[in-house]
């Protein structure tokens, strides 16, 4: 997959900005402050059609202004399409090649991104909110057919904490309609299962190796620590699992008037030689943990869907010595396109600089420069 070109009509700081994108690596530079995440972000918008970033979605509008655009045009299986997304502060429209997309489930997966920001470190140390929603995301992109799962599974949920509350207020509800919502719940939450038992599976067999070729390190994975406590997808085994938590937390979830076992109630670890790294690992541990599992994740989409997604890395190395940067760089391949910020030249090697396109980010411009080697400008475009 691949953004051909970029434009942005009054998105956060920009007015009219339009860039055309080289197929394999850009490098975007600039000042803090000048807008170079605003541009990763409206690509992440285009993909997701949400931010990646906290905050109020109006905010995405400039100032002043009541309505933004982000438009691309993007080739997946060799078809360039025209996507476009269009915001007021009421409501989001979706489209592909002009035609209005209703349902986020048929627009996301057409144009797919995998995006690592200073933030995700937060994926090892955060919440586990934090790692269901990268979960989410992933699996998304890959199966969309999980959104469905995922909005229905939700839609359950919030009912069923509705009843449980009102089972707790008014003694003569009737428990058999709890036993339909629940039948109704396991349904939907083992789609989810077997989607992410799969993800994990599969991502498992490719993040070990990355992790050692950057690191050194050997024997890194992702530990799925669901709340049914089961440790492979086995339908009939989650279903049996399921129905007897329900049955042994009905009496607190009463009380609480909410669901406490579910996939929206999972989480997953990072796990070196068996342990959790968000306990014993170092933050320079953590960052090539997330960048490895990034990066595994590239392999998996080109695995599952043939293809590579379009990489967008945020400020990545002005924290990473030289030898690890040359070794992540080395899974830069030609046909993966790579967008990439930073603050400062002397971050990126000469290797790198050598097959990127320069953009430099001013005033709420974006210049497109000739190659950079050894720290000189080949001239300007």
């Amino acid at each position: 997959m691949k953004i051909e070109r970029l434009k942005l009509t009054n998105f956060r700081n920009y007015q009219n900005l339009e860039i055309e994108f080289k197929k394999n690596i850009n490098l975007i530079i600039g000042d803090n402050g000048q807008g170079k995440t605003n541009i990763l972000e409206s690509i992440y918008i285009l993909s997701l059609t949400k931010s990646n970033r906290s905050g109020i979605e109006e905010n995405l509008i400039k100032f002043d202004e009541e309505i933004a655009k982000i438009e691309g045009m993007v080739k997946s299986d060799e078809i360039l399409k025209k996507q476009e997304i269009c915001l007021t502060k009421t409501k989001k429209q979706l489209f592909i090649n002009n035609k209005e997309i209703r349902r986020s489930r048929e627009y996301i997966s057409n144009f797919c991104v995998i995006s690592f920001t200073p933030q995700d470190l937060e994926i090892v140390k955060g919440s586990p909110q934090d790692r269901r929603n990268m979960l989410n995301i992933d699996i998304s992109q890959l199966k969309n057919n999980y959104i469905t799962y995922l909005n229905e599974y939700n839609q359950v949920i919030k009912m069923r904490n509705e009843y449980l509350k009102r089972m707790n207020i008014n003694g003569n509800s009737d428990p058999r309609y709890l036993e339909v919502i629940n039948a109704n719940m396991i349904e939907k939450a083992i789609k989810i299962y077997e989607y992410r038992y799969a993800f994990f599976e599969k991502i498992n067999e490719i993040l070990p190796n990355i992790y050692k070729k950057i690191t050194g390190l050997s024997n890194l994975s992702l530990i799925y620590n669901n709340s049914i406590h089961v440790d492979t997808f086995d339908n009939e085994e989650i279903k049996k699992k399921f129905v007897s938590k329900l049955k042994k937390n009905l009496n607190i979830e009463l009380i609480q008037g909410m669901t406490l076992i579910g996939p929206h109630r999972d989480d997953f670890s990072f796990s070196l030689n068996g342990i959790d790294m968000k306990t014993f690992a170092s933050q320079g541990q953590q960052r090539m943990a997330v960048i490895a599992l990034k990066i595994a994740e590239i392999y998996l989409f080109n695995k599952e869907k043939g293809e590579y997604p379009v990489l967008l890395l945020d400020d990545i190395f002005s924290e990473i010595d030289i030898k690890k940067r040359n070794k992540i760089i080395k899974f830069l391949k030609d046909d993966i396109q790579s967008i990439i910020t930073t603050t400062d030249i002397n971050d990126i090697d000469d290797e790198l600089l050598d097959n990127s396109q320069i953009y430099v980010v001013k005033n709420n411009r974006v210049t497109k420069k000739g190659r950079i080697n050894n720290g000189r400008r080949k001239g300007d475009k």
